[in-house]
């Protein structure tokens, strides 16, 4: 099952999802409203891979693959840019998500597989583990998103494999939370959902955003080509408090605001 926006920033026809699973029927199905383009080409800025809610929750932070953190307001403007001393000004930060109780920013390094937690004066990162790398994939297909909930983080890779990885933050153990079952080809980013624990996952190739439950089963395929003719989805977040959705997209720059109702 598979839903299309309620309506198109332009006038390309609403296109087909993919999915080769058959989601639960047991499950309300949201509505999207009609999404909302930002665009951040004044700022001159490339590689925007991923979104959360800053600390605060009265705005976002966008992961820049190039190594920086940049915080926007609600308003799609610029606020700050943060660097890290060498070597992190390097990272390719793919991934990037607020804990549950708003307290702590982590972020996912693709390359290296590791995950980070942004310090407190926003001026370094400290690392908090190195996760498992598959022997079939490459530098580029490592972990594209991190999702952080209730003491567990959730980290998806991108392809080969296709999975979701678990970290204990208590523990210090990893573990695999699911592989993807359904017709997914990039994991890109994923969102842990605290209203009812479960998970967001936003898949730039097959313009599909799934809501799965933590064991990686489907409840729904959301349809998001509508949004823009070279819209590639790299990061989602969900913001409970004023039901709206954020998307950021890395080919065209632009940041994407979709309510919703359920």
């Amino acid at each position: 099952m598979v839903s299309s926006l309620s309506a198109c920033l332009e006038d390309d026809p609403i296109g087909g999802g993919g999915g080769g699973d058959t989601p639960t029927t047991d499950y309300k199905v949201y509505t999207l409203g009609t999404p909302t383009a930002y665009s951040t080409s004044a700022y001159e800025l490339e590689g925007l891979s991923a979104i959360c809610l800053n600390e605060a929750g009265n705005g976002l932070y966008i992961a820049n693959d190039n190594g920086f953190v940049h915080e926007f307001g609600f308003d799609g403007k610029l606020k700050n840019t943060f660097s890290f001393p060498s070597p992190n000004n390097a990272r390719d930060w793919e991934g990037i998500a607020r804990s549950t109780d708003g307290n702590t920013i982590y972020l996912s390094e693709e390359r290296t597989r590791e995950v980070y937690t942004l310090n407190a004066n926003h001026a370094g990162v400290t690392l908090v583990s190195q996760g498992p790398r598959e022997a079939e994939s490459s530098d580029n297909q490592g972990y594209e998103g991190v999702a952080a909930g209730n003491g567990i983080l959730y980290i998806s890779n991108q392809s080969k494999p296709l999975r979701v990885y678990t970290y204990d933050l208590t523990a210090g153990t990893w573990g695999t939370a699911f592989n993807a079952s359904w017709e997914a080809k990039s994991l890109s980013d994923i969102y842990y959902d605290g209203e009812d624990g479960t998970l967001w996952i936003v898949d730039a190739k097959t313009l599909l955003l799934s809501h799965l439950k933590a064991d990686g089963t489907v409840l729904h395929h959301y349809d998001l080509s509508s949004f823009n003719k070279d819209f590639k989805p790299e990061g989602f977040c969900k913001d409970p408090a004023t039901h709206t959705m954020w998307f950021v997209c890395d080919q065209t720059s632009n940041i994407y605001k979709v309510s919703y109702q359920r």
